[in-house]
């Protein structure tokens, strides 16, 4: 179990981190601003300020981020599993100890179960899109041989006015014929 010492001595650790990581800040990094500053001192002032603040505004998210994720809780957590392995010499990369197909066999199974679902609504889809297709197509169908019936009707009347015509035609040729023979009499 994690004393209150080895709570305290991550937290220092983090700590420390960060402070090392601000310290680490050379002024160097400034110098593209030296032309703003009357002096050297005054560069080393304004990076020291920087570095204050930084290291400020680094340690209260920490200690906020430490009070509000209960770290203390997960490493008393760290701590238990470290001393319940610590008679394991050998390393462990699968803890569970199935083989690797064992492993993904369930997210395998997830895949195709939503593939299989995908591809079942994707049918539903296309046969819903087919049986609509199919009913316009009968229709125009339909249409099609109503209309060609229609034009076959149309084309026999046609054919039968025109024989009708031409024989009014050769009639009457016949009767203007007869009229100029007895006007010629």
């Amino acid at each position: 179990m994690a004393t209150a010492a080895n709570k305290t001595n991550c937290r220092q650790k983090i700590v420390e981190s960060y402070t090392s990581l601000v310290k680490g800040i050379s002024t160097a990094r400034f110098d593209e601003f030296k032309e703003f500053f009357a002096n050297e001192k005054d560069l080393e002032l304004a990076v020291k300020e920087f570095r204050n603040g930084l290291q400020e505004a680094l340690l209260s998210k920490v200690n906020r981020l430490w009070d509000e994720s209960d770290i203390d809780a997960n490493i008393e957590v760290l701590e238990k599993i470290k001393t319940k392995a610590a008679g394991t010499t050998t390393k462990m990369w699968r803890p569970t100890g199935k083989s690797a197909n064992e492993q993904v066999r369930p997210l395998v199974v997830n895949k195709l179960k939503m593939s299989l679902k995908f591809y079942r609504y994707q049918l539903g889809f296309q046969k819903e899109r087919t049986e609509e297709l199919i009913y316009n197509i009968e229709n125009m169908r339909a249409k099609y041989q109503e209309i060609h019936t229609q034009r076959k009707h149309l084309l026999q009347q046609m054919t039968n006015e025109q024989k009708m015509f031409d024989s009014i035609r050769a009639h009457q040729k016949e009767l203007d014929h007869k009229v100029n023979v007895d006007l010629q009499i």
